[in-house]
């Protein structure tokens, strides 16, 4: 092997790097414990058909509908018909509806905002105003396929059979959908031009696109299918129906209509807290509940109150370490982290969630969840200094599963190190988990069974990484 000869530079500027930044809409929180993945997976028990990505309904539309522009583009440019090329095809088709919603709100559109498609701030970097051709080769987000529309909405799209499992196409169950993408055919006499300019944007052989396709602008193709378009003045009431029809009503689970009709009287009340939610729920406040479903229920509950307070627990943990100089015997750390009314709240719902009917549901998932129960079993009678050395124990394993390094605190002979010093915690309010409800309360906002004056989630991940 050559060695490797460092060479002198004789100018400074060479000298110099830098990296992009990171694009904030892909940043997810950072989850010590796994317990974001454990919510997720309790989540999915309360609504198998929802993923915490899929919030908004005409999103859902925008995507059948890019599929179905990617099997008409494949037929009329001759191109091959398999996945990859169907991929590639939906990603063009993205960027143009990215860059059709900025023009047609002039470019004032930021995360948060009812219109923030995934990848907001990289349609922004391409889009400019004027009247000049914009880019179709830009790069809307990294990973697109992954942390792009398709990424999020392909799973619950199957699930709901709009998409055929294992495939790209789209079933016969999502062709009104589809039909009425531009309007309903009465009142959208040229829905054939949008998708003529949909199609040409679906050329690959193009780089750019004009802003202009016969009389049609591309801030009306915006204003026609942005998230927003579904809701407001000019709402859409029609594909409102059809929507909520095919991703709520159809649902073969025995939990979504349920809890969507708790979510949508709980709203009514300017109740959003999960916490109040299940809390109501479970009491009755909203109807009636199925054995099976208080159970679910009961089990959501009881574990976001153990997440909560764990999660609070190694925050406190970690930032006494951090105020005492990265290092300090763990019974000290305990005391300052874990004192006496706190220890006694927590062992108090570990109990609690320890007698849930349903906690095998937990035991049994292929990862963390095993390892998980058996904390709360050691944990449930230890000490506070045990409690520590039992969470840290956790924490290890958990950061070994992902091969992810070693811990950010090191417990060696009743000594605690802080080894991360970057980690930050998160807001209290978000320690408690959501269990999708926020994504269900938003599809009722965008299917007009709640008003659209509740604010409107960022279309970035919302997840965090587990």
């Amino acid at each position: 092997m050559t060695d490797l000869v460092p060479i002198p530079l004789k100018r400074l500027d060479q000298a110099f790097f830098w990296s992009a930044p990171v694009n904030d809409s892909e940043f997810t929180a950072e989850d010590p414990l796994a317990l974001d993945y454990i919510a997720q997976q309790v989540g999915l028990a309360l609504l198998p058909s929802l993923t915490t990505r899929s919030s908004r309904a005409q999103a859902y539309a925008v995507v059948l509908y890019g599929l179905h522009l990617a099997g008409r583009a494949i037929e009329i440019y001759g191109l091959p018909d398999d996945d990859e090329t169907r991929r590639k095809l939906f990603e063009r088709w993205e960027r143009f509806w990215a860059l059709a919603t900025l023009e047609s709100r002039k470019g004032r559109v930021e995360r948060g905002d009812a219109d923030a498609m995934r990848g907001v701030r990289g349609a922004l970097r391409a889009w400019f105003d004027g009247e000049k051709a914009l880019p179709l080769d830009y790069p809307l987000i990294s990973r697109q396929l992954e942390l792009g529309s398709l990424g999020a909405y392909l799973s619950p799209l199957r699930l709901s059979q709009l998409v055929g499992l294992g495939s790209l196409r789209v079933t016969g169950a999502a062709d009104e959908i589809i039909a009425a993408f531009w309007g309903e055919r009465e009142d959208n006499a040229r829905t054939g031009w949008y998708e003529e300019y949909a199609l040409e944007a679906l050329d690959l052989a193009r780089t750019k696109i004009e802003r202009k396709h016969r009389n049609l602008t591309l801030a009306r193709v915006g204003e026609r299918s942005r998230l927003s378009c579904l809701v407001g003045k000019n709402g859409r009431v029609e594909q409102q129906r059809r929507l909520f029809e095919a991703l709520v009503t159809s649902c073969r689970d025995a939990t979504t209509v349920p809890i969507a009709a708790i979510v949508e009287a709980s709203s009514k009340e300017s109740v959003y807290d999960p916490r109040e939610i299940l809390d109501g729920a479970l009491v009755g406040r909203w109807g009636q509940l199925h054995p099976e479903l208080a159970e679910l229920l009961g089990l959501s509950r009881r574990f976001g109150e153990v997440m909560h307070q764990v999660l609070r627990l190694f925050d406190r943990v970690y930032q006494a370490l951090s105020d005492g100089g990265w290092q300090a015997k763990r019974e000290l750390i305990a005391s300052k982290a874990l004192p006496a009314p706190s220890h006694t709240e927590l062992r108090t719902s570990i109990e609690q969630l320890l007698a849930a009917p349903r906690l095998q549901l937990v035991r049994e998932l292929p990862t963390h969840g095993a390892s998980f129960v058996r904390f709360l079993e050691d944990a449930k009678d230890a000490s506070p200094d045990r409690t520590i050395e039992l969470l840290l124990a956790v924490h290890h394993r958990v950061q070994k599963d992902r091969r992810r390094g070693d811990a950010w605190i090191r417990d060696q002979s009743d000594h605690l190190t802080l080894l991360l010093t970057t980690y930050r915690a998160r807001p209290e309010a978000n320690r408690f988990p959501g269990l999708k409800l926020n994504v269900l309360r938003q599809l009722l906002i965008d299917c007009g069974h709640l008003p659209s004056s509740l604010e409107a989630p960022t279309e970035g991940s919302d997840e965090v990484a587990s």
